[in-house]
């Protein structure tokens, strides 16, 4: 399978994936996501709760090549999930290497800058099933934000896909209310800073 039809394979596995939680009864509302600009690179800031995360970062961010820096364990295990962080492009690292991954970071950074596509990081490290914000690990993101002096910054924020695993992962909780919301804004450093909300 080449470059393009993987990468549209998973794309649309994804959407489908977005969709089928529509048998929880489970809502969903998108505004503003035609601000996302496609002409530049992008880091993507996100909180993470659990793997339903990942599909609207993939549907949402298609056209810019979506690539993650994740951890090595998820490089292994998970159907389709572990597949694409392997062969998709995206920075499998060790948490535990110290500098050795800060230095991984950097070098993919400067890889991806010559891009327009979006790294995804999340500064958390891990998920925190809940709403509550963990403390972020500020030097993988610091290390990106070097290395790719020419990407715009976009914070991606997730509310409320814990509650579909409130229960465990079976059952399901039915009737959730997930919302998907963009909103550029420009912050101190100027036009390369912009905001992203994404609620799903």
């Amino acid at each position: 399978m080449g470059y393009e039809a993987h990468r549209w394979s998973v794309i649309y596995l994804n959407r489908l994936l977005m969709l089928i939680q529509g048998l929880l009864l489970t809502r969903h509302q998108i505004m503003g996501t035609e601000k996302i600009p496609t002409d530049q690179s992008i880091i993507v800031v996100s909180n993470h709760q659990n793997m339903m995360d990942l599909p609207p970062l993939i549907w949402y961010f298609r056209h810019q090549h979506t690539k993650f820096i994740s951890k090595k364990e998820l490089g292994r295990g998970i159907p389709s999930i572990s597949f694409n962080l392997r062969k998709g492009g995206s920075l499998l690292i060790d948490r535990n290497s110290g500098n050795t991954a800060i230095t991984q970071i950097s070098q993919y950074g400067h890889q991806m800058n010559k891009t327009n596509y979006a790294v995804v990081i999340f500064p958390e490290g891990t998920r925190s099933n809940s709403a509550h914000l963990s403390p972020f690990k500020m030097g993988g993101l610091k290390a990106l934000i070097d290395a790719m002096p020419e990407a715009l910054i976009v914070p991606f924020v997730v509310h409320n896909n814990y509650q579909i695993f409130e229960k465990g992962n079976f059952p399901l909780k039915l009737r959730n209310y997930l919302r998907v919301s963009s909103l550029l804004l420009l912050f101190s450093k100027g036009p390369r800073c912009g905001y992203l909300e994404g609620q799903t």
